[in-house]
């Protein structure tokens, strides 16, 4: 039944990494990882094998680097824009996994399509991020507003070098250092100005990394592999380390370092500059990683060096990781370090315990932190995070029905891997030196097909391998796949498909029929049909019980991608590159439905044929509804970015897998399933069986046999050094015991002592806290009684001031009462004058009243600082005593301690020696290795020295020989002058002779060029000789065919000659006459005329294939003879030309005689009635009585022309002679200068020759009717 909705699937895991995005992992918590791939950003947890997913707005959008807040709650996306516009910097929320908010450049005169680097500040507040080139500008972002607060010019004043990082102070949220190759710059804003302080003398130095190891130290790397230190803005001369050799970092100041002297570590270089630094392989130094615990870089190849911190100012290497041998065995058998495996990035999880590297591979690896000493394990491998992955594109995808696998090849790494969807996990893993083409896996597991370089495999599935069971020879199968219960297989060899057995590998059927590509094969549940498409555009479904094609569908302006068919065959539904889906029955495209608007590339139907899954375009998964409509409806989702090259479905209709170019893998889960997926039957279940080799088994067998004997045998070894072990454990534990029971009595006795003058000491020190009570309170009392004083006299104080005021209140009181009773009536009159003055007053008053009340306040201020100092005195002295007795208190519970640690350090000590005794043991045997190690190197050096010695007496004979060959090389001198002298006495002879060679030369080639002239106009002549036969030949065969022709015409003309004749007998009779003429009518025009005209054409035909037969002859003999003439002189040339110039009249003329004998003809035709269809009796009449009339002058015309050409034959027997009698002459003479003049000759006479035919069709035409 139909259901209302397509399908819904969701992603549940996505494995892949984006190679092409820095900084590109990260933690959020321990078992938590964030990470790019495909079109999304993914937070996998490792532990418990679950993901969570962030989708990013526009998936096909470059993204530069991937930036974590320092609380590890935002992400931060650097996106690169496109051609002309802003680039955008998105800011993720990690706990809601939603867009928070979006920054880009304010100004709009900004060029820069990119932010070269971001990073959020420690407090994770701010943002400061640098635009790459042209502008190279720094801005300083309040994010969380959306608004820049500062910003400022990032790169160097002088405009020299670029910045590639930058790194925020750990502390400060203003300070930040910018770096990159020739760039180094520390700034500093303050009010929205930044400015630049320190050390930044960068410009020849290329630098590569950089870090702040403190607030006030930072440490940055070069790429030639050098580490240096800047501390509060100073470059330290005296801290440049070689970053792959350091073992220990001391960073302590110059003048503690001075006076230390040789107590400084022995490792650090105390070169003053990179150049002092000694020449050694350099690998660039990249991606620090500071921690609490110590710090981490990466240099050499595939190198990280871990350095743990032991004081503030010392670390300590303590780890070396590397991709080692344990991590190539996933990626090839051999390993060798590759630039695959460059490290581009490096992080730590928040507990300072794991340490995680991402490289060029998309594979994740991790290694554990503080584990082994790097004095244990001089290097530690690396872990891969998670499945091992494909690197490189994923060719094939093939699913089982009988397991929860699926299977995968490898086109760049020559591998075929086998996943559990289930576990999410690699089942097996195997390498191959030959190229992949793609796989398919059986039914049950444990067979699969293999499309290799060379041959086509069938293979067993091991346990942990593949075993080849059968080849096939086909080379770079690009297509296989097994029929749905597993008896059949197909494999495209070329444009064949061949049909085998999996029983008996027998070649059951060769289809064939496809002349272009094959792309996709299917087979029907039921395995009676096989369906496939190729890239010319035809869809051919094949009968697997004849082997014969029984529907086809062609459609030559699509290239089909892939199909799939239903359960019994009748319906199969195509997608290819107009982006349609096309559902095919009956030789018949029933519809044909557009999708995503654009190319699509894989389909897979469900087994219940209710759901359909098709990919296209930049990594789109289609969920399409079924049975399909007048208009598709169908839920599209996005997690890939590139291309998917494959879909497969599992048996049970639950699981979807993807596969893409970037070798990315999605595992989808349908949510939606019920009604649509198969049924299955209860008792359904996967298969857990594997096979193994009986070889393999038996070896196991007996291996397992031999460890269960060794076992034993190790128990009862072991039992026997047990008891001997313990027998002389107990005696040794006798020995220690007595031992340990004196050193408990004489620690009896010294605690016992201890005690007592313990004892002794706090009564003494309680009687002076006695003393020192009694004193303190006396104190207390006195200076109680002198604060009373105190306040006693500034209470006074207090009383006489308020009374003061008071007085000052009344006078001025009464005051005013006087001054209003003496002048009111003044005041009625000036009112405004001492309403100023009345405000004068009040302002006094006020002010009064403030001087009042600030003295109370100082008073009060005085009164509570007396009586602060008084309780602080109190509580400083009575916190001294109490401080002194709790010091007492602590050193006897001290006591008590040290006495329980003193008998825990014995336990220790006993511990300590066994330890020490097994070291004895371990460095004894080293001893040994050293000493057999120096006796094999003495033995060396004797040898060494021996051969040293044989090597001098060498040499002394040598340097004697030396000595010989000198003298016998001044002697060789000596002759050798003497013989130059001979020399140039015999090249003074030589050189006249020479001069005498080289002019009899220069005349033996001339003659051998007028030699070559000579022949070549031979073979000329020859040529034309044959050319001129073979004219006469034609010219033969035109007269007989002519001559045929005029019989044949004479014959005609006879017979109706003969029936007007007889029709003559009815002209008394107008019916008969009527009749007679209608039957001569159809005699001779309505019967003939169709043959007349088809014979016509036949004749045209054959005489323009005469002529270009001809004309073509004529033009090889003239490429012929111009082949052979290259080399000739221009004078040839200009002959050739002239000749191929005549040729090319005379086709000319040749093409207007025939066209006009065709027009002759016609009229000839039309004359004589032979082309109407119908003509009138009068004219009928008219024309038959022309003809009887101009019977004689026909005869008379074809006389004279027969005549004609018997001239004409005779002329040009009598030419052909005089040619051969020439050519005769010409091979007796010696000269070719009368050769040239008959050539002339010739050349100008044959035009004329076979011109004289053409005249002669003229004549033969008859003459025109009117």
């Amino acid at each position: 039944m139909a259901t209302a909705t397509p399908p819904n699937i969701s992603a549940r895991i996505f494995y892949g990494l984006r190679t092409d995005i820095k900084q590109n992992a990260h933690y959020l918590t321990d078992s938590d990882i964030i990470y790019p791939a495909g079109g999304v950003i993914v937070i996998h947890n490792h532990i418990q094998k679950k993901q969570k997913f962030i989708r990013l707005q526009d998936k096909h959008k470059p993204i530069k680097s991937l930036v974590l807040a320092p609380n590890r709650r935002w992400l931060a996306l650097n996106e690169i824009a496109e051609e002309g516009q802003k680039p955008i910097i998105t800011i993720y929320d990690l706990t809601t996994y939603k867009r928070r908010k979006i920054l880009t450049v304010p100004f709009e005169n900004s060029t820069a399509r990119e932010f070269a680097c971001v990073q959020f500040t420690f407090d994770s507040k701010y943002l400061v991020a640098i635009t790459g080139e042209p502008d190279w500008y720094l801005y300083y972002y309040n994010w969380d507003k959306g608004k820049v607060e500062s910003h400022a010019k990032a790169q160097n004043p002088s405009g020299q070098g670029t910045v590639e990082s930058v790194q925020c102070n750990p502390s400060d949220a203003t300070l930040v250092v910018i770096t990159g190759p020739y760039t180094f710059r520390i700034m500093n804003v303050s009010e929205t100005v930044w400015r630049q302080w320190g050390w930044c003398k960068a410009e020849n130095i290329n630098i590569t990394t950089c870090m702040w190891l403190t607030s006030d130290r930072i440490m940055f790397g070069t790429d030639n592999g050098v580490i240096m230190m800047v501390e509060n803005g100073e470059l330290r001369q005296n801290c440049i380390f070689q970053a792959i050799d350091v073992t220990e970092m001391s960073l302590k100041k110059v003048d503690v370092e001075a006076a230390e002297g040789e107590k400084t570590s022995t490792t650090t270089v105390e070169a003053t500059s990179s150049e002092q630094v000694v020449e050694t392989e350099c690998y660039p130094v990249e991606h620090f990683t500071n921690f609490n615990k110590g710090f981490a870089y990466a240099c050499g190849p595939g190198y990280v060096h871990m350095f743990e911190k032991e004081s503030p100012h010392h670390w300590r290497k303590r780890n070396l990781y590397r991709i080692s041998k344990k991590s190539y065995k996933h990626t090839r058998e051999h390993p060798l370090w590759s630039p695959l495996d460059a490290i581009q990035h490096i992080t730590i999880d928040p507990n300072q315990e794991t340490l995680l590297i991402t490289t060029l591979r998309k594979q994740l690896y991790y290694v554990k932190l503080f584990g082994q000493h790097m004095l244990q394990n001089p290097e530690i491998a690396f872990n891969e995070l998670g499945p091992a992955m494909h690197y490189g594109r994923i060719n094939s995808l093939s699913m089982c029905a009988w397991k929860p696998i699926f299977m995968t090849s490898g086109e760049q790494d020559k591998s075929i891997r086998i996943w559990n969807y289930m576990t999410d996990d690699v089942e097996m893993i195997k390498l191959y030196q030959e190229e992949i083409h793609c796989v398919s896996l059986h039914p049950t597991g444990l067979f699969a097909i293999v499309g290799f370089s060379d041959k086509l495999r069938f293979m067993v599935v091991l346990i942990d391998d593949f075993e080849v069971m059968r080849e096939f020879p086909i080379r770079n199968c690009k297509r296989a796949k097994f029929s749905t219960n597993g008896h059949l297989f197909a494999a495209v060899n070329g444009q064949i498909i061949q049909v085998f057995s999996s029983v008996s590998f027998q070649n059951v059927y060769n289809l064939k029929g496809h002349n272009g590509r094959i792309t996709s094969l299917a087979w029907s549940a039921n395995d009676l049909t096989l369906v496939s498409c190729g890239t010319e555009g035809a869809v051919y479904e094949w009968n697997m019980s004849s082997g014969h094609r029984v529907g086809e569908v062609i459609l030559k302006t699509n290239q089909f991608n892939a199909c799939a068919a239903n359960s019994n065959g009748k319906t199969t539904y195509c997608v290819g590159t107009d982006g349609e889906i096309k559902e095919v029955g009956s030789n018949t495209i029933r519809r044909n439905l557009g999708l995503i608007g654009c190319a699509l590339d894989t389909i897979v139907l469900s087994r219940s044929d209710l759901m359909l899954f098709i990919t296209g375009g930049e990594g789109g998964v289609a969920a399409v509804q079924l049975p399909l409509l007048d208009k598709a409806i169908f839920n599209e989702f996005h997690m890939h970015n590139k291309k998917v090259i494959g879909i497969a479905l599992s048996y049970d209709d639950q699981t979807l897998v993807s596969v893409a170019e970037d070798s990315s893998i999605c595992l989808w889960r349908l949510t939606n399933a019920e009604g649509r997926a198969v049924a299955l039957d209860k008792d359904f279940a996967y298969s857990k069986e594997i096979l193994i080799s009986k070889k393999d088994l038996q070896e196991k067998i007996n291996s397992i046999n031999l460890l269960s004997t060794r076992m034993s045998e190790l128990e009862t070894e072991h039992t026997y050094q047990l008891r001997q072990a313990e027998a002389t454990q107990a005696e040794k534990l006798k020995e220690v015991h007595e031992g340990y029971c004196a050193a408990i009595e004489e620690l009896k006795e010294k605690n016992e002592q201890m005690e007592n003058e313990h004892t002794h000491e706090i009564g003494m020190i309680q009687q002076d806290i006695a003393k020192l009570r009694s004193g303190h309170e006396r104190t207390l009392q006195a200076l109680e009684a002198d604060f009373n004083i105190r306040l006693i006299s500034e209470y006074d104080r207090y009383q006489s001031l308020e009374d003061k005021t008071a007085r000052m209140r009344k006078d001025y009181e009464q005051r005013l009462d006087d001054l209003a009773e003496s002048k009111r009536q003044a005041l009625r009159q000036l009112n405004d004058m001492f309403e100023a003055r009345l405000e004068e007053k009040d302002i006094l008053l006020q002010e009064l009243q403030e001087q009042a009340d600030l003295e109370k306040r100082e008073h009060e201020t005085i009164k509570s600082s007396i009586e602060e100092d008084a309780d602080r005195e109190i509580i400083e002295i009575r916190t001294a005593y109490e401080v002194q007795l709790k010091e007492e208190k602590d050193a006897n519970v001290r006591l008590k301690g040290e006495t329980g640690l003193m008998k825990k350090k014995l336990i220790s000590a006993n511990k300590e020696i066994d330890e020490f005794k097994h070291q004895i043991s371990q460095l004894k045997a080293e001893h040994k290795q050293f000493q057999k190690v120096i006796s094999t190197l003495e033995r060396d050096v004797a040898d060494l020295k021996k051969e040293i010695s044989e090597r001098d007496g060498t040499i002394q004979d040598k340097e004697k020989r030396i000595y010989e060959l000198k003298r016998k090389k001044q002697e060789l001198e000596k002759y050798k002058f003497v013989l130059n002298f001979k020399i140039t006495e015999l090249k003074n002879q030589i050189e006249p002779k020479e001069q005498a060679i080289r002019e009899l030369k220069v005349q033996i080639d001339d003659m051998e060029n007028e030699e070559l002239k000579l022949l070549n106009t031979k073979h000329d002549l020859e040529l034309k000789i044959n050319q001129l036969n073979e004219k006469v030949a034609s010219a033969k065969k035109d007269f007989l065919h002519e001559a045929n022709r005029n019989m044949t015409l004479k014959n005609t003309l006879k017979k109706i000659k003969i029936d007007l004749h007889n029709m003559t007998a009815n002209f008394q009779d107008p019916t008969q006459l009527k009749l007679s003429v209608k039957a001569l009518f159809q005699k001779y025009v309505e019967d003939i005329d169709f043959l007349r005209s088809r014979e016509a054409e036949d004749e045209a035909i054959r005489e323009f294939n005469r002529q270009r037969e001809h004309l073509e002859k004529q033009l090889a003999g003239l490429r012929a003879q111009l082949a052979k003439s290259l080399g000739g002189a221009k004078g040839d040339i200009r002959k050739i030309m002239d000749e191929n110039c005549t040729l090319l009249g005379e086709i000319n003329n040749l093409r207007i005689e025939l066209k006009s004998t065709r027009n002759r003809c016609f009229q000839m035709e039309s004359i004589l009635g032979l082309s109407a269809r119908y003509i009138p009796p009068t004219t009928a009449r008219a024309k038959l009585k022309h003809i009887t009339e101009d019977r004689e002058k026909i005869d008379e015309k074809f006389k004279q022309k027969i005549e004609e050409r018997e001239e004409i034959i005779v002329a040009l027997k009598e030419e052909n002679e005089r040619l051969l009698a020439k050519v005769r002459c010409l091979d007796d003479e010696a000269t070719g200068e009368p050769l040239d003049f008959n050539v002339r000759y010739s050349l100008t006479q044959r035009p004329n020759v076979e011109s004289a035919p053409a005249q002669d069709d003229e004549a033969e035409d008859p003459p025109d009717a009117t």
